[in-house]
């Protein structure tokens, strides 16, 4: 065990030794060894974290410690870029964590985590609980890793940067103000709510886009089917008969040969949308200029700027909660809203705040989000419950957002199986078209 001034004290009874090699948080590139008395491993461990000193390796004697060499350089590395408040950028490496994780499941381990340590137990230990009783054996791999570099005293805010992918990356940044101001549960806590109405949002939509895509699929399908192999059948038959077919007849046919000899055409249409994709991957300028064309889009231009609003507000009103500053839960809420537009006009919002303006008021000058989200930030910024605020705009255009999808998708169900009917009810009366035809002069005749 250690004394308050971080020596060892004499051994005791039921504790066994660990030899220990240490870093100083203020000093971490200065090694220390230590020898030191504990009930267990972690025991240990946690001793050394609550006495300042930056844990590397922790073994008992004449046991080879393999982690040694990898633990003291990802340590070193993750807190001196801890320390210098830059963003740790994990290495990519043939063994990456980067596994396959729900967002369920990283709900449940955010409230799981908050809910172990409000009740007193250490955060190594409640990682390992939660580790044990996960299903998904990935994420497990996940959480055994955090509990792995959290045990080598790598601050828990880096560790979750090193699962790269796994993890959203506002986790990090609201993880790390909860270390830095001791409330990690509340902060924990936190991201569990913002991940579940994040998930709620984005299941709404999926919902609401999810029948209109397997009925355009559906008509595709069929259209494929009868250009394929139906319409080729009657095409021979009337060819046989040497028939005159009328144009519509003879635009499917066309259409049919195309579709079974020339397909590589169809693809040619495909090159145009794959260049602007890539252009505006790649430059920033026509991003900014596509996600501005995207918001003035009739109906679904306002739908989008309603939910920018949520992920907005609920992302900054999460992170002031936590004690994050309004500068800084504006850089990461602005890249949150998941367009270069309203990005770029809340980071010259921030500017402003900066030098002392309001944030309600400079929202409205620049015209980003719709008045009434403005004025009742302003509002709370007036109050000084701006945080409560932004939780009550979210919670309405949740609904707004939850009431217009409703609409669109009663609106758009019949309008996509009218079509469908259209669409392959043309083939098929084209195919027809001739016999009727045929019949009907033949009745004549007979006549």
């Amino acid at each position: 065990m250690l004394t308050n001034k971080g020596q060892p004290r004499p051994p005791q009874k039921d504790f066994e030794k660990f030899e220990c090699e240490v870093r100083l948080r203020d000093h971490p590139e200065e090694l220390k060894r230590l020898s030191v008395e504990a009930s267990t491993r972690d025991d240990c461990v946690r001793r050394l974290i609550d006495q300042g000193y930056l844990v590397v390796s922790v073994k008992r004697p004449g046991q080879a410690d393999l982690e040694n060499a990898a633990k003291i350089f990802a340590v070193t590395a993750g807190f001196k870029k801890a320390k210098s408040g830059e963003g740790y950028k994990p290495r990519s490496t043939l063994f990456s964590f980067t596994k396959r994780v729900t967002t369920r499941e990283l709900i449940f381990f955010a409230v799981q985590l908050s809910t172990l340590l409000r009740a007193g137990i250490p955060l190594i230990r409640s990682l390992e609980i939660i580790r044990k009783g996960t299903p998904n054996p990935d994420f497990r791999t996940v959480i055994q890793a955090l509990s792995g570099s959290v045990s080598g005293g790598t601050p828990f805010g880096v560790a979750l940067r090193n699962q790269k992918g796994t993890f959203p990356w506002i986790w990090a940044n609201l993880v790390d103000v909860g270390e830095a101001t001791g409330k990690l549960p509340e902060c924990l806590e936190e991201i569990g709510k913002y991940q579940e109405a994040a998930a709620r949002v984005r299941g709404k939509i999926l919902t609401a886009f999810f029948y209109p895509g397997v009925l355009t699929c559906a008509v595709i399908g069929a259209m494929a089917f009868l250009l394929i192999f139906i319409v080729p059948k009657f095409a021979v038959i009337f060819e046989q008969q040497k028939m005159q077919l009328p144009a519509l007849t003879r635009a499917v046919i066309q259409i049919s040969d195309l579709v079974r000899h020339q397909a590589y055409l169809f693809l040619l249409l495909f090159v145009p949308v794959i260049v602007i994709a890539y252009i505006i991957k790649n430059s920033y300028t026509a991003r900014v200029s596509f996600d501005l064309f995207r918001l003035r889009m009739p109906v679904f231009g306002e739908l989008l700027i309603q939910i920018a609003v949520i992920r907005f507000s609920r992302a900054l009103s999460t992170l002031l909660k936590s004690g994050v500053s309004i500068l800084q839960g504006l850089d990461i809420g602005g890249r949150l809203v998941e367009n270069a537009y309203l990005e770029a006009g809340i980071r010259q919002v921030a500017k402003s705040v900066r030098s002392g303006q309001g944030l309600g008021a400079q929202l409205e000058a620049r015209k980003l989000f719709p008045v009434f989200m403005t004025q009742l930030i302003t509002v709370g910024e007036e109050t000084g419950q701006i945080d409560k605020f932004l939780d009550l705009l979210a919670t309405f255009y949740e609904e707004r957002v939850d009431t217009f999808l409703t609409r669109l998708t009663t609106l758009l169900e019949p309008i996509m199986l009218v079509v469908m009917g259209g669409v392959i009810g043309t083939v098929v009366i084209s195919m027809f078209l001739p016999i009727i035809e045929l019949s009907t002069r033949a009745g004549l005749g007979g006549g």
